[in-house]
């Protein structure tokens, strides 16, 4: 594998301006796509809640939000906790977050993650032209820029896009400091250094794709050069983990320990179920196949991508999934399909390399008639940025408690108590119940201490298939002993109903089965308060 596109040089004249032409017609393919899941698509197969981007993304922005009106990295003001787990990609949105109205920070967002997925095209296209040719390079650069899943990745709203680009970078990066020489290794491993350290601030697993790289230098005798990789990534965590211990009080962000739940066993169940699903949802087991012929061949001298990809993969099962699907496996896929590319290419056979691209291709767009992600429709309906913004207008000045802490908190800027632990220390501290239950940032709550603080407002989902088997949600009857009673419906169908969010005071018990049953399945409770001659 080594060996593959070794003396290969980058074509002049007329086929070189060719080429600049094929990379501009799929960076156009990749907008395209990007701007049809933006626009048309979701981030999540739970369509009405996940139509403008994911849920999660909106912690980051109010993150942003509240560091751009001067009052810190905190999800309420006066109260330190890390409920994100995106330092760079939070500190990057704060300057827009001062200058656009909330509504619009979004599309701020996506198009800096579509920026990131541009560049990430670009870098991986010239590095697989130097390599593996001109023929190849368009066929990398055409499944990249036909990716239903970097397409979900941009309209996220979260930091994937900006991670795929640096994963891409330290993969290239690698490569040029075990083939180079002299100043030209010395130049890639600077490179690595500087991308390991901006990895590390990136994203809370940021360090994982710099210490498998300095692993491979490690297996490849360049010992100086791991140790500058490792070091620069261990020096940038270190130096991360000092300023967190002195301005949040713990050593990891809130979400490690809000996520990190249950026994190792049950993680790795959760996640090899998820993973299966992805592997035959979303074509990777094509890609996958690369991994594994290469490996096989070469086993006893691992291309980079080989570790990279059994550390990744060893990483996402350890943790038990992701809610957000394939986030975490993206870069799998132009990697395995650039591994398979090298393997035909040794055919000489050009057929054989166009057949298996039309394979890639096909496998990785079959999503697109069966994932909900890709149901795509002109006028979208969110249920939370409508919940939200709901609240924002009738409900000023009260304190919330919600099991989604992105949308419905940044639109009502309200106060908010995190049913889930990702922006709450006590939750995501205490233990969780031994219930046999698992779903990664889902497994646990404490209903009690969410009740001791007396929110106005608790908004939760009513007794279906979402609710969490064990959690903050809690019937009508529990709530209603705790003082509170009933006070909203929201519409959670796909399609916004006129009146998605349904004041139900006066509403008897048979209408509100009645509108249960027609999908208004998320409640809003509120606290009755003594000695009041009405309601709040």
């Amino acid at each position: 594998m080594r060996a593959l596109g070794r003396g290969r040089s980058e074509d002049k004249g007329e086929e070189g301006r060719g080429d600049e032409g094929l990379l501009a017609l799929a960076v156009l393919l990749l907008v395209a796509g990007c701007l049809l899941q933006i626009f048309a698509g979701y981030s999540h197969p739970d369509l009405s809640g996940h139509a403008w981007g994911s849920d999660d993304a909106y912690i980051s922005y109010r993150y942003a939000q509240h560091l751009a009106s001067g009052q810190g990295l905190v999800f309420n003001p006066g109260e330190r906790v890390e409920g994100f787990s995106n330092l760079l990609y939070v500190l990057l949105l704060a300057p827009a977050a001062a200058l656009v109205p909330p509504a619009r920070l979004y599309a701020v967002s996506a198009g800096l993650n579509l920026l990131f997925a541009a560049a990430a095209l670009v870098l991986l296209y010239r590095f697989t032209r130097r390599r593996l040719g001109s023929f190849a390079a368009a066929i990398v650069a055409g499944l990249f820029a036909l990716g239903p899943s970097v397409w979900v990745a941009v309209a996220s709203g979260l930091e994937t896009p900006m991670v795929l680009l640096l994963q891409i970078g330290t993969w290239i990066l690698v490569e040029q400091a075990v083939e180079e020489g002299g100043a030209r290794e010395r130049r890639a491993v600077a490179g690595l250094c500087l991308v390991a350290a901006v990895l590390v601030l990136a994203r809370v697993d940021g360090f994982i794709a710099p210490m498998l790289a300095a692993a491979f230098l490690t297996l490849r005798g360049r010992w100086r050069s791991a140790f500058a990789v490792a070091g620069s990534a261990l020096a940038t965590f270190g130096a991360l983990t000092l300023w967190r211990l002195a301005y949040y009080g713990w050593p990891l962000p809130n979400t490690y320990y809000a996520k990190m739940t249950s026994t190792l066993g049950m993680r790795l169940e959760a996640g090899g179920e998820q993973l299966l699903t992805i592997l035959l949802g979303t074509g990777l087991v094509i890609a996958l196949a690369g991994f594994v012929i290469a490996g096989v061949r070469s086993w006893k001298v691992l291309p980079f991508p080989v570790l990279f990809a059994a550390g990744s993969l060893g990483y996402y099962l350890y943790i038990g999934g992701d809610l957000f699907y394939d986030r975490f496996v993206v870069v799998l896929f132009p990697m395995g399909a650039w591994l398979l590319l090298a393997l035909a290419l040794q055919s000489g056979s050009r057929r054989a390399v166009a057949a298996l691209a039309v394979l890639l291709a096909a496998a990785q767009l079959v999503p697109l008639g069966t994932d909900p992600r890709f149901h795509y429709r002109l006028h979208k309906y969110d249920r939370w940025v409508t919940l939200g913004q709901f609240l924002g207008r009738e409900q000023r000045g009260a304190v919330l408690a919600v099991d989604g802490a992105g949308k419905v908190p940044y639109f009502s800027n309200l106060r908010t108590i995190d049913m889930l632990g990702l922006a709450d220390v006590h939750i995501a501290h205490r233990q969780a119940d031994a219930r046999g239950y698992f779903w990664a940032g889902h497994a646990k709550s404490d209903l009690p201490y969410v009740l001791s603080r007396r929110p106005d407002l608790i908004a939760t989902w009513l007794g279906n298939r979402f609710a969490l088997r064990q959690g903050p949600v809690a019937e009508p009857e529990v709530l209603a002993s705790a003082g509170y009673r009933l006070l909203y419906l929201t519409n959670i169908d796909p399609e916004s109903k006129g009146r998605d969010v349904l004041d139900v005071r006066r509403t008897s018990s048979d209408e509100i089965r009645r509108l249960f049953g027609n999908g208004y399945r998320y409640g809003v409770f509120e606290r009755v308060r003594v000695n009041e001659a009405g309601p709040r």
